[in-house]
C-alpha cells in the first residue's frame, strides 16, 4: 500500500502525528475543517518538531481544508480530534469514504461506533474504522506551526471494526504506527481508555487547587494522592464490571499504564510516580476543561449509560458526572455520548456482539 497517509485534526495529536509520520519518512496530508481554516491558513511552509527535544524542521506535503482532496490522498485516515467533533468529521466524511478506506480515530473512546452509526444512518459506504486507547504520543502543539512530543506510547492499544479485519489491518496500519496491541472489537478498546478512569475523579478533587494555581502543579505526580486514587480506582471498578459483562478481562488501570509503557508494575501511585512522562505533565489551567467536558461527556457518561442499559451499577460514575455538572454549572449529561448515537440503543447484548 501507499507510504501516503491523512492526519485529520490540527490540534495537539493531530499536528504532532501528521509532523512525527513526516519526519518517520512518509507523505502526509493534513486536514482541517473549513470552518478552522485559520488554525492551518496560518501555517508557516516550515513546521516544527521537537521530537524528545530534538528540533526538527519539517514540510508537510499538503494541508488542506478540502475533504474530498484529503479523502483521496490516501486511503488511510488518521483522525486526531476532541470526541464532541467526531459527529461533525462523520459528517463530513459521509459519502466521500468508500469500503477501501481504514478510518481510525486516535483517541477513539467509542467514537468508532458513533461514525459507523451516521455512515449507516446516511447510506454512506463503509470503510474499515478502528480506533486506539490513548493518542500515540504525550504531546503539545505549542505553536500555529510548532509542535512538541514528550514521549512515545510504546503499546498502543487498537479495535478495528469489523473485527475480522483485525489482523490485516493492523498489518497496514504498522508501517507508520509501531506497537500496535490489537484488542478483541473496538466495544473493548473504548471501555479500555485511561483518560476517562483518571481525568474526572482527579480534577474534580483537585479543582480547588487547579483555580488557585492556574494548573502549576505537577497532575499526576501531585495530584492524583492516595485518597484520590481510591475514587479512579472505584471508578476503574465499575468500568471493569462492564467489561467483564460483555467477556472483556480488562487489565487494572494500573496494569494498563504499565502495559502502555507509562511505569512500572505496582500500585496506581507506584505505576504514576515511576513514569517520567506521566508525571512531567501539568494540570489544566481551568476546571472548564476537556478532562472533564470530554473525558466525562463522552467517556464515563457513555460507559455509565451502557451500565444502566444492562443494569450494572455504576454509582461512581454517575456521582462524578453530577458533581462536573455542579463545577461547570451545565449538565455534561445533555451533551454527552448517547447510546443512539453509538447505534446500540436498542440492541440486545447478542446483536452488539455481532454488530462489531
Amino acid at each position: 500500500m501507499s507510504k501516503n497517509i491523512t492526519v485529520m485534526g490540527s490540534g495537539n495529536t493531530g499536528l504532532s502525528t501528521a509532523l512525527k509520520l513526516k519526519n518517520d519518512g512518509h507523505n502526509v496530508c493534513l486536514f482541517e475543517l473549513p470552518e478552522f481554516s485559520e488554525s492551518t491558513s496560518k501555517m508557516k511552509e516550515n513546521l516544527s518538531l521537537s521530537l524528545l527535544s530534538e528540533e526538527i524542521n519539517l514540510k508537510l506535503d499538503l494541508i488542506t481544508n478540502d475533504c474530498n482532496q484529503a479523502v483521496e490522498y490516501s486511503k488511510i485516515i488518521i483522525l486526531c480530534v476532541p470526541a464532541y467533533a467526531h459527529h461533525s468529521y462523520a459528517k463530513i466524511l459521509s459519502g466521500k469514504v468508500t469500503n477501501e478506506h481504514i478510518v481510525v480515530i486516535m483517541p477513539g473512546t467509542l467514537g468508532s461506533l458513533e461514525l459507523k452509526s451516521y455512515f449507516l444512518d446516511n447510506n454512506s459506504e463503509i470503510p474499515i474504522i478502528g480506533e486506539t486507547d490513548t493518542s500515540p504520543f504525550v504531546c503539545r502543539k505549542t505553536g500555529n506551526s510548532e509542535a512538541v512530543i514528550l514521549g512515545e506510547v510504546p503499546n498502543l492499544g487498537i479495535g478495528i471494526m469489523p473485527k475480522s479485519k483485525t489482523a490485516e489491518t493492523i498489518n497496514v496500519l504498522s508501517d507508520f504506527f509501531t506497537g500496535l496491541v490489537s484488542y478483541e472489537d473496538v466495544l473493548e478498546c473504548g471501555l479500555s481508555s485511561l483518560n476517562p478512569v483518571m481525568h474526572p475523579a482527579g480534577v474534580i478533587l483537585n479543582a480547588g487547587r487547579i483555580e488557585k494555581s492556574e494548573g502549576e502543579f505537577f497532575f499526576y505526580n501531585e495530584g492524583i494522592t492516595e485518597s484520590v486514587s481510591g475514587v479512579i480506582e472505584s471508578v476503574d471498578l465499575e468500568r471493569r464490571k462492564i467489561g467483564n459483562f460483555f467477556g472483556y478481562k480488562l487489565d487494572k488501570v494500573a496494569d494498563s499504564f504499565h502495559k502502555a509503557g507509562f511505569g512500572q508494575k505496582g500500585t496506581l501511585i507506584e505505576t504514576i510516580s515511576s513514569s517520567d512522562m506521566l508525571t512531567s505533565l501539568k494540570a489544566p489551567g481551568v476546571i472548564n476543561h476537556r478532562w472533564l467536558t470530554e473525558d466525562i461527556s463522552y467517556g464515563i457518561y457513555t460507559w455509565s449509560a451502557i451500565g444502566e442499559k444492562f443494569e450494572i451499577n455504576t454509582h461512581t460514575m454517575k456521582t462524578l458526572i453530577e458533581m462536573g455538572s455542579i463545577l461547570l454549572k451545565k449538565d455534561l449529561k445533555k451533551t454527552g455520548r448517547k447510546l443512539k448515537d453509538l447505534g446500540i440503543e436498542k440492541m440486545t447484548l447478542d446483536e452488539i456482539k455481532n454488530y462489531l
